[in-house]
């Protein structure tokens, strides 16, 4: 099934104190893609760098966020929108968003673009991804705890233990 494409908005952020940390969110309709931009280029650097160990250690750090991001975005495609929460503080941007597992939230990603470069941008982007938070679909069939597995795994053990409570206490 094709996605459609006519509905996008694109920013690209970059952290003020490292121009190599930069990460590309798109909004699709109601989701949103993740975008490592720049990852071959720093591939190449570290392959011409003379002080190899070096410049690998940084590309590394500068990237394990957003590579673990990228992955499991590829394992689960892109994120709806009610899963995501941006975060603008000032010249902070963060963005914490929920992959899901059986139509349930599992694990929260968050990633953290320290300061960024162009704030008009990222507020601009910020509006438009509440614009569309607001009027998107809910993904879950649940609301609340009961949306996320440890909602699930929290009521079947209490559901355990208060079957199993009063059998204890008539033994004794």
């Amino acid at each position: 099934m094709a996605e459609n494409y006519e509905n996008t908005y694109t920013y690209t952020a970059r952290n003020v104190h490292n121009p190599n940390k930069v990460v590309t969110f798109t909004l699709i309709n109601e989701h949103m893609r993740v975008n490592l931009t720049g990852l071959l280029d720093q591939v190449k650097q570290v392959g011409t760098a003379e002080e190899k160990s070096g410049e690998i250690k940084q590309q590394i750090s500068t990237q394990a966020k957003p590579a673990a991001m990228k992955l499991l975005e590829n394992v689960s495609g892109p994120v709806h929108v009610g899963d995501v929460n941006l975060h603008l503080v000032g010249d902070e941007f963060k963005v914490t968003f929920w992959q899901r597992a059986a139509n349930l939230r599992l694990a929260p990603v968050r990633l953290n673009m320290g300061q960024i470069d162009n704030v008009d941008a990222a507020k601009a982007f910020e509006e438009e991804f509440m614009r569309r938070k607001e009027s998107a679909s809910h993904i879950g069939k649940f609301f609340g705890p009961l949306d996320y597995w440890f909602g699930w795994v929290g009521l079947l053990l209490l559901v355990g233990v208060l079957i199993r409570w009063p059998g204890k206490r008539n033994k004794t």
